[in-house]
């Protein structure tokens, strides 16, 4: 009789003990989640804060990162808690990355909606809304830390991190609105736009700084120019003017041509035919691209070098 009471306890405390395991096992891959949704928290935060002056690019990397976190924890909780002591937290755990990831992808599609549609008024309601199921989802991750102190699931084997995706406290609709304003900004990168740049001017005869920093260029009777355009946008360009004037001479001389459609990130270089010049004249070259249309910035359509040529 004692050997069977013996067998009975030690199968009972194997089973505890299985059970234990388990329940430890599936907190420490919440716990691992949560340490990087508390990064990407973080994450969320700083690209929020840059938005009057953040790339579009940088920002939807960004976004695609935590969404990735949030998929992961989705995936955990598509299948039943491995034992009944864990039903509230996977419950609230679900209801947390369920509703970050609702909140994340309303909040992203409004912010970037609002840089391009800059006349929509609606799109503040939009980016609140996803404020708000961002806010929901840090309560809900709350309650399943919570819900962790109950007697009957173990203490995990580290501390639940702090997890906030909600980017700051404060009204929903002030904050929507003071985030629509800087994606629409003056100076932002978000929204869809052509970015054309004059990147640089290139001489034949090739010109050398001297140690005054003014461009020299060998004794010669002419001169030719090749201006490097750029598209440093993030959508392609449209056909644009680009005007080569030379100033100096008896008169400033203009020629034109034309720079195609650009994908983003792509450059050409566009030759243009020679100018006479006099040895020991001092002139200025100056590349404008006549950009009409919408562009990321007008500061750089335009370059200008001062330059002399060497007499002989």
């Amino acid at each position: 009789m004692l050997v069977v009471v013996a067998v009975i306890l030690a199968v009972v405390v194997s089973s505890a003990g299985e059970e234990t395991r388990v329940e430890l096992d599936y907190l420490g891959n919440i716990h691992a989640q949560s340490s990087d949704l508390a990064k990407s928290g973080d994450a969320l935060r700083d690209v929020i804060s840059r938005l009057q002056r953040i790339d579009r690019n940088e920002f939807v990397t960004v976004i695609d990162g935590i969404k990735e976190d949030l998929a992961t924890g989705i995936d955990l909780t598509e299948e039943e808690p491995p034992i009944p002591s864990l039903v509230s937290v996977h419950a609230l755990y679900r209801e947390a990355v369920s509703t970050w990831a609702t909140g994340l992808a309303t909040f992203a599609d409004g912010v970037l909606a609002a840089a391009d549609d800059p006349e929509n008024p609606g799109l503040v309601d939009m980016v609140a809304e996803g404020l708000a199921e961002l806010r929901a989802g840090d309560r809900a991750y709350t309650r399943m830390v919570g819900a962790m102190n109950r007697d009957d699931i173990p203490e995990p084997l580290a501390p639940m991190p702090d997890v906030v995706l909600m980017p700051a406290e404060g009204r929903l609709l002030s904050l929507a609105d003071s985030y629509v304003d800087s994606a629409r900004s003056e100076n932002s990168r978000l929204a869809l736009r052509p970015g054309l740049s004059v990147s640089q001017v290139v001489s034949e005869p090739e010109w050398q700084v001297n140690p005054e920093g003014q461009a020299v260029m060998p004794a010669t009777a002419s001169a030719s120019f090749s201006v490097v355009v750029s598209n440093v946008g993030n959508i392609s360009s449209e056909i644009v003017p680009l005007v080569l004037e030379l100033i100096g001479g008896p008169e400033p001389i203009r020629l034109t041509d034309e720079v195609g459609p650009l994908e983003p990130d792509q450059q050409v270089t566009v030759m243009f035919d020679p100018f006479d010049v006099e040895p020991g004249g001092i002139y200025e070259i100056r590349a404008t691209l006549a950009v009409t249309g919408n562009d990321s910035s007008f500061d750089d359509n335009e370059i200008s070098v001062e330059f002399r040529v060497n007499e002989e």
